[in-house]
């Protein structure tokens, strides 16, 4: 990083579930500028780059909080259903699709409204959530079904499942839609599936009890949190195999990149805080301490023009 800042302000915004808050995290500055007040146990966030908004879901509060990345201030809650936890806004910031953990359905939001305005029915315990805005599609990790849906966004129905390794929660896209892997806890796996066939290509053996994952930008490598060991395994897309272990905090839970690809930001749940890679080096870099139950479960940096 230079130790010039640029005109464009990236941020990372880190759900701190057992703090009810949000770190704002200013990647140009390593450091954290401000904490938001959320709802209660934040666990989910997802970000709409268009309409500069964040959106986390408070399972605890059952709602949903809207946060303006202009004003870095909570501007709404929309009352959901019981169970929120996964949630994933499209790019222009339209709509938000979150999944109810309790009533295994996702619930579409319409931004400009606030109103829930469709609920779609999907399998048990329904989590990580990952958007195809090219194809229409959104596919939802299934806990209790060791699946992942695939959800058809134009007539918003579920057109085919996939068996997964066990009890599947996060999951990540290639950045040409062609694979979703699912991220299996309990299996300490995770599953290839292609898209386009609906096909399971293969199955990776990570760390113990994986969480999250995040696909580099240009598609080459994938990151995956093991709570149990404290590490990210990082895998050769092209090979399917895992290159390399990088030690990090203790339990880590969400995992992202920066718009370049350089660094990648990784929550870590038990010691309160974010560990900072190198992406080049895979080498950890610095520690910036957040709060207590740091876990932003989906996708949580965002960029200003």
């Amino acid at each position: 990083m230079s130790g010039c800042f640029s005109d464009e302000t990236e941020y990372a915004l880190i759900t701190n579930q057992l703090a009810n808050n949000v770190s704002v995290i200013d990647i140009n500055r390593q450091q954290v500028i401000k904490s938001i007040t959320v709802g209660d146990s934040p666990a989910g966030i997802s970000i709409s780059q268009t309409k500069q908004l964040a959106f986390v879901t408070n399972p605890d509060s059952q709602t949903v909080s809207f946060i303006d990345l202009n004003t870095l201030a909570e501007t709404r809650q929309v009352t959901v259903g019981p169970g929120p936890v996964g949630i994933i806004a499209d790019k222009a910031g339209k709509y938000v699709y979150v999944a109810d953990w309790y009533d295994n359905n996702i619930m579409v939001i319409e931004v400009d409204t606030g109103a829930i305005i469709k609920t779609i029915t999907v399998g048990q315990s329904p989590a990580g959530m990952v958007l195809d805005e090219s194809q229409q599609r959104l596919y939802v990790a299934n806990r209790d079904d060791n699946a992942v849906a695939f959800i058809d966004l134009n007539n918003q129905h579920v057109v085919r499942s996939v068996d997964t390794g066990k009890a599947p929660f996060g999951m990540a896209i290639s950045p040409d839609g062609k694979f979703v892997y699912s991220v299996n806890v309990q299996s300490s796996d995770v599953t290839v599936i292609n898209t386009q066939t609906a096909e399971v290509v293969t199955t990776i053996p990570v760390g113990e009890w994986p969480y999250c994952a995040v696909v580099s930008p240009d598609g080459k490598k994938l990151y995956i949190t093991n709570q149990d060991d404290s590490t990210i395994s990082v895998i050769d897309t092209q090979t399917n195999q895992v290159t390399n272990t990088i030690p990090v905090e203790d339990a880590p839970e969400g995992i992202d990149t920066t718009a370049d690809g350089s660094l990648i930001y990784v929550a870590n749940w038990g010691s309160g805080n974010m560990t900072v890679i190198d992406a080049q080096t895979e080498k950890p870099l610095r520690v910036i301490e957040t709060a207590k139950g740091s876990r932003a479960f989906g996708d949580f940096i965002s960029h200003i023009e």
